[in-house]
């Protein structure tokens, strides 16, 4: 199931023969910085879980933190799976060539894995883990990771290179403004008027009028 309009569910639910789990989906910006387990949704995704036995958040890799880490330590804690969409990819393709009882198990090893694993905020131990348990699940699925291993350094290099050309055009472009186009766009930037235009709205909506 799918859900669309919800925002206080998972965006999807899975029921299968052998067990359940939600999931849900993050991307951020290449530049943000500073990410938490908040960010992440861990313990949303615990709530949302509800009665289903597993929960999965699935994230750009790049985005993952690579050392000690709390986000890997309260997702073992709150039994959510940290995935990537490159493991989601391989996944995925190897549901292409195996039986589909092979990649609802495969995804159930996952899952128990991860519930199985010491609560740490080592990454390394974490991904290990991971990785692991879906490499040794079928000899098959070595050559899925090489490839979409491949996919992603290329497709990283491909989005830094867009992004940082987009800021380097956003730097000149100011560099080239007169003062007062400087000052308009500082004052568009914060939000100046529409802030001011809700302070002035600001009233006792009337409450103490009430008898």
């Amino acid at each position: 199931i799918v859900l669309t309009e919800r925002a206080d569910a998972a965006d999807v639910e899975v029921v299968c023969d052998s067990y359940s789990f939600v999931a849900d989906a993050k991307v951020f910006r290449l530049s943000r910085t500073a990410k938490n387990q908040k960010d992440f949704k861990v313990q949303a995704m615990d709530g949302w879980r509800n009665t289903k036995d597993f929960a999965m958040v699935v994230c750009p890799i790049y985005q993952l933190p690579t050392k000690s880490s709390q986000i890997y330590q309260q997702a073992i804690l709150r039994n959510v799976c940290v995935f990537t969409y490159t493991h989601l990819a391989v996944l995925i393709r190897y549901s292409a060539i195996a039986t589909t009882e092979d990649s609802k198990n495969l995804l159930g090893e996952i899952f128990k894995s991860v519930s199985l694993l010491n609560p740490s905020k080592d990454s390394v131990q974490y991904w290990v883990n991971i990785n692991r348990t879906m490499l040794s699940y079928d000899s098959r699925i070595a050559e899925l990771w090489s490839d979409e291993k491949s996919a992603t350094t290329e497709g990283i290099a491909v989005s830094k290179k867009m992004a940082i050309e987009f800021l380097s055009s956003e730097r000149t472009r100011m560099l080239m403004m007169t003062k007062d186009e400087a000052v308009s766009a500082l004052i568009k930037m914060h939000k100046i008027d529409s802030r001011i235009d809700q302070i002035n709205k600001v009233t006792d909506n009337n409450i103490l009028s009430l008898k």
